[in-house]
C-alpha cells in the first residue's frame, strides 16, 4: 500500500491504457499468498502483481480512464486497493517494458524510442558486465522438441534410480583416495593439462545447460535462446529457461533449477569411477578433470546463492522472494535515502521484517563475496597472463568504481527525489567520505606478517641403509619409542657373506706366503706386505658393511616408518631411506624466507608470534627462542619469473622459532602451518601501499 494520493497523478489520470494483447496471465502462490504473473512471450519477461493490482489492470480499457478504473477498485476493495503512487509506479514499469497499449497518436514512435532505450541499456550492461557477458546465437526450441522423447526417458523415474546408483557408486569409488586426489589436483593447472581442462569444462557445461533445457521442455516451457556466456573472458554455453518461472508448481521450477547440477553430478560420478579404475595417463587426467568440474565447481559456483547462477534462482523460489538481488540493492538504497538523506516518505521494498533482514544480509554478504571472488580471480589471471590481467583490472575499475561514482554524483546533483534534501544528502556523502579518509589515513589498525613454514622436531634424523641387502626382520615395530643405538632393522646380503669368506681365505694365503718369504726370499717381503695391507683394508670395509646390515637408531625418539612393513623381504640399495627417528620432546617452526621478505621478517623477528597448524585452525602455538640465518640458496619461483639470471638460485634465509606452549594441539614432525608476527599498529593507508608495492614488484618484476 503506497500513498493514497500522488503529485504525479494528474499526468496519467486521464489516459486510456490497457495491457497489450500478447500479455499472458498466470496465478501463482508465493509464501502462502496469491499473486498474478504477467508474462510477455515476445521478450520472455515476467512481472508479479498482487490481486488488488491485477484487479486494477483488468478494469483498464480503451473507454475507461486510469482515474475511473482506480476509483472503481478503491470502492470495491477499500482495504487493499493500490494507492495513486502505486498505480503511477506500476504503469510506469509496464509502459517502459512495452506491455501497455495507449490510444494516443505518438504511441508507435514512443514504442520504438523505448525499444532503442532498452537496447542501449542492455548494451551498456554488457560492457560493464564484460566478465559475464551473454551472446545469444540460436533458438534451440525445435531441436529440443525432436529429442523430447529421449529427454523424457532420461529425466524419468528409471532415470532417477540410475542416477542414484551411479552417484553412490562414484562416491564409494573415490572414498579413501584423499592422497591421490590432492596429488593430482596440484597438477590441474599445469600447462599440459589446461587444454584438456578447457575442453572437458566446455563439454560438461554444454550438458549442464541441456539438463536445464530438457526439464523445461518436459514441463511445457519454451527455450528460445541459447549461446555463449563469457565467464571471466572464458566462453561457456548458456540457455535461457526463463519460461520456467511461469510454471505454477514450485516443484517443477526447482527441478529446472537443479537440472544442470543433476547432469553434472551424474557425469562427475561416472568420471570418478573411471578415474579410480584407470592408471596414470590421458584417460585418468580427463576423468579427473570431469570429476573436478562436475563436483567442486558445481557446488562452489552453480549452487552458491550469492552469485546469480542456479543456486540464486533456487533460493529465490524456495524463499518466495523473486528478484532478490535487485530488491536487496533497492533496500540498501532505501536505508541510505531514508535514514541518511532524510527522505522520510520513501517506502521500503521489504514487505515485512523477515524480508528486511533477508535483504540486508543478502545485499551485504553478496557484495562482500563478489568483491573477494572477483578480486581473487583478477589476481589469479594477473599472475599468469599479465596483459589480460591489466585489461580485466581496467574493466573492473570502470565498472565498479568510476561508473558508480558517476551515478552517485549525477544523483546528488540532479536527482528529483532530493529536491528538498539535496544539501543534506551532499553533506552526508561528503561527511562519510571525509570520515573514511581520516579513518583510513590516521586510525591505527592491527598489523601482522604471515609466513608459511613447517613444524619440525629439534632432534629428527632420517634413517638410511648403510649397506644394501634384503630386509629379513623388523627388530622394532614402527611407532615405538626407541633409545640411541638400539637395533631397528636387520638385513642380509648373501653375496657379502661370500665376499667376506673369500677375503678371509685370501688373507690366510697372504699371511702364509709372508711367513715363507721371511725364510726363503726376504726381497719379496715388501711386495707381499703391500698386498697384505690392501687385503686387510678390504676386509675392514666388508666387515663394516656387515655391521651396517643391522640398522641402529642415531638417537632416542619415536621410530617412524609407515611403509617399512610392506618392504619386508624386499631388496633395498645402499643409502635408501627407510624411516625417521623423531624426538618429540621439543619442536621448532622453520620458515624458508626469500630475500625479498627478509626486511619484513627482520623487523618482526623479535615481535610476539604465534603459529597456526594446517588442519588445526584452533591452534595457537607460542614461539620462544628464535633466529634468522642465511640458508642454502634454492631455485625459487620468484627468481624464475624474472631477474638478471633466471638460472641462478635465489638467496634465502631460514627462520627458526622454538615452540614454547602447544596447548591441546597435536604436534607432528613435517606438519605445515603459518606463523603470524604481531607488529606495531599502522593505518590502513600505509598497509595498503605496502601490500600494493609488494604485489606489483612480485607480479610485474618492477
Amino acid at each position: 500500500m503506497g500513498k493514497t494520493f500522488s503529485e504525479s497523478w494528474h499526468r496519467i489520470a486521464g489516459l486510456n491504457v490497457q495491457l497489450r494483447p500478447q500479455v499472458r496471465v498466470r496465478r501463482q502462490y508465493f509464501r502462502g499468498e496469491r499473486w498474478y504473473l504477467l508474462h510477455d512471450p515476445y521478450n520472455n519477461q515476467f512481472f508479479r502483481v498482487r490481486p488488488a493490482a491485477y484487479a486494477f489492470l483488468l478494469r483498464l480499457g480503451p473507454k475507461r480512464t486510469v482515474a475511473s478504473a482506480w476509483q472503481t477498485v478503491l470502492e470495491e476493495r477499500p482495504d487493499d486497493a493500490p494507492g495513486q503512487q502505486d498505480v503511477v509506479e506500476l504503469l510506469s514499469q509496464l509502459y517502459a517494458s512495452n506491455l501497455l497499449y495507449a490510444d494516443v497518436p505518438a504511441d508507435t514512435a514512443s514504442l520504438f524510442k523505448r525499444y532503442k532505450k532498452r537496447k542501449k541499456r542492455e548494451a551498456t550492461a554488457k560492457i560493464l558486465g564484460a566478465m559475464f557477458a551473454r551472446f545469444p546465437l540460436f533458438n534451440p526450441d525445435a531441436f529440443l522438441d525432436r529429442i523430447k522423447p529421449f529427454s523424457n526417458l532420461v529425466f524419468s523415474r528409471w532415470g532417477l534410480i540410475l542416477w542414484v546408483v551411479v552417484v553412490v557408486w562414484g562416491v564409494s569409488a573415490v572414498v579413501g583416495t584423499a592422497n591421490e586426489l590432492i596429488a593430482q589436483s596440484r597438477r590441474v593447472l599445469d600447462p599440459g593439462n589446461l587444454p584438456w581442462l578447457f575442453l572437458v569444462t566446455a563439454i560438461m557445461k554444454t550438458l549442464h545447460e541441456y539438463g536445464h533445457m530438457a526439464l523445461c521442455k518436459k514441463y511445457g516451457g519454451a527455450v528460445k535462446r541459447a549461446g555463449i556466456l563469457l565467464m571471466i573472458f572464458t566462453p561457456m554455453p548458456f540457455a535461457d529457461t526463463t519460461s520456467a518461472w511461469g510454471f505454477r508448481e514450485r516443484g517443477k521450477r526447482l527441478a529446472v533449477g537443479f537440472g544442470g547440477m543433476i547432469v553434472e553430478v551424474f557425469l562427475a560420478s561416472i568420471a570418478g569411477i573411471v578415474w579410480a579404475k584407470s592408471g596414470p595417463g590421458l584417460t585418468s587426467d580427463l576423468a579427473f578433470n570431469a570429476m573436478l568440474v562436475g563436483s567442486v565447481s558445481t557446488l562452489l559456483f552453480n549452487l552458491n546463492p550469492l552469485l546469480r547462477f542456479d543456486g540464486y534462482f533456487i533460493l529465490t523460489d524456495l524463499s518466495g522472494i523473486p528478484n532478490l538481488y535487485q530488491r536487496s540493492l533497492k533496500f540498501l538504497r532505501y536505508l541510505a535515502e531514508r535514514y541518511l538523506f532524510g527522505l522520510r516518505r520513501e517506502r521500503s521494498p521489504a514487505e515485512d521484517k523477515t524480508e528486511a533482514w533477508v535483504f540486508a544480509i543478502y545485499g551485504v554478504a553478496g557484495a562482500i563475496y563478489r568483491f573477494f571472488l572477483f578480486g581473487s580471480i583478477l589476481f589469479f589471471v594477473w599472475d599468469r597472463f599479465l596483459l589480460l590481467g591489466v585489461i580485466m583490472g581496467s574493466v573492473c575499475i570502470v565498472a565498479w568504481v568510476l561508473v558508480p561514482m558517476g551515478k552517485l554524483v549525477n544523483y546528488l546533483a540532479s536527482g528529483p527525489k532530493l529536491h528538498l534534501q539535496r544539501s543534506r544528502a551532499i553533506a552526508s556523502v561528503v561527511g562519510i567520505a571525509l570520515f573514511l579518509g581520516v579513518v583510513i589515513r590516521l586510525l591505527p589498525l592491527p598489523h601482522s606478517v604471515r609466513v608459511e613454514g613447517v613444524l619440525e622436531a629439534e632432534r629428527a634424523s632420517s634413517v638410511t641403509v648403510g649397506s644394501g641387502g634384503r630386509i629379513v626382520s623388523l627388530l622394532i615395530e614402527p611407532g615405538a619409542r626407541i633409545e640411541e643405538g638400539q637395533a631397528l632393522v636387520e638385513l642380509e646380503d648373501p653375496e657379502l657373506q661370500i665376499a667376506i669368506q673369500e677375503i678371509e681365505a685370501q688373507l690366510a694365503e697372504a699371511r702364509a706366503r709372508m711367513r715363507k718369504a721371511l725364510a726363503e726370499d726376504p726381497a719379496a717381503q715388501t711386495v707381499l706386505r703391500g698386498y697384505l695391507s690392501a687385503l686387510e683394508k678390504r676386509s675392514e670395509e666388508l666387515e663394516a658393511r656387515q655391521v651396517a646390515l643391522t640398522v641402529v637408531a642415531p638417537h632416542a625418539g619415536w621410530w617412524v616408518a609407515p611403509t617399512l612393513e610392506d618392504s619386508l623381504g624386499s631388496w633395498i640399495s645402499r643409502g635408501s631411506l627407510i624411516g625417521d627417528v623423531v624426538d618429540t620432546d621439543s619442536f621448532e617452526f622453520k620458515v624458508q624466507v626469500p630475500v625479498s621478505r627478509v626486511p619484513e621478517i627482520v623487523s618482526a623477528v623479535d615481535s610476539p608470534a604465534v603459529v597456526r597448524l594446517d588442519g588445526q585452525p584452533w591452534t595457537r602455538l607460542k614461539i620462544g627462542e628464535r633466529s634468522l640465518v642465511a640458508a642454502a640458496p634454492e631455485s625459487s619461483e620468484e627468481n624464475r619469473d624474472g631477474g638478471a639470471n633466471p638460472d641462478e638460485p635465489a638467496p634465502s634465509f631460514e627462520f627458526k622459532g622454538a615452540i614454547e606452549e602447544s596447548g591441546d594441539a597435536t604436534l607432528l614432525h613435517g606438519l605445515r602451518g603459518q606463523i603470524r608476527f604481531s607488529l606495531p599498529a599502522e593505518s590502513a593507508w600505509i598497509q595498503a601501499k605496502r601490500i600494493w608495492r609488494e604485489f606489483t614488484e612480485k607480479r610485474s618484476s618492477v
